[in-house]
């Protein structure tokens, strides 16, 4: 989550409230935050030095707006270009492409999109072979097949979703 708020930051320095307010107007549909673990995280890329604090102009209570430093936009930039193994490959894909646009340049989108593209297929692939293992087993009952069908069906349709990213910011429109 704390990569996300700094691509957030990137997007313009907020408070702790207004990134609290954005978050419950829809970007909890990406990434779901409580008050707490968004402050937690602020906490941690102060602490990082990846943000800095300031007292938000014109604020009679001292309210402290947050900042991204050079360091933390290098850390988010190696973010979006590095999708972690232990990542969720749609969370991680949603969250990179929602703050897409902060990359200054096209070819620097269009790998990050390549390398979503390439984990999603990965992901897929792996969950075929699962299919493969279950179906061999004739004592898996039919709701984990149900599961693994729903998974697929998803994987299929992120996999099919970045590719046509790919192909848009490659200018080859499927």
């Amino acid at each position: 989550m704390k990569f996300f708020i700094l691509g957030l930051l990137i997007a313009q320095p907020q408070t702790l409230y207004d990134l609290h307010r954005r978050f419950d107007a829809g970007i909890s549909q990406i990434y779901a935050a409580s008050f707490g673990s968004i402050h937690r995280a602020l906490r941690q890329l102060a602490d990082a030095g990846e943000v800095a604090v300031v007292e938000a102009s014109g604020s009679a209570r001292g309210k402290k707006l947050y900042r991204v430093t050079p360091q933390g936009r290098r850390t988010w930039r190696h973010w979006m270009r590095t999708p972690g193994p232990a990542e969720d490959t749609e969370l991680a894909a949603l969250a990179r492409v929602f703050l897409l646009g902060l990359l200054d340049e096209e070819d620097q989108r269009r790998e990050v999109l390549r390398v979503l593209h390439q984990r999603a297929v990965a992901d897929h692939r792996s969950l075929l072979e699962v299919q493969t293992a279950l179906e061999a087993d004739h004592e898996t009952g039919r709701f984990p097949r149900r599961v693994l069908d729903y998974g697929l069906g998803a994987g299929q349709g992120l996999v099919d979703w970045l590719a046509e990213l790919v192909a848009e910011a490659s200018g080859t429109r499927r």
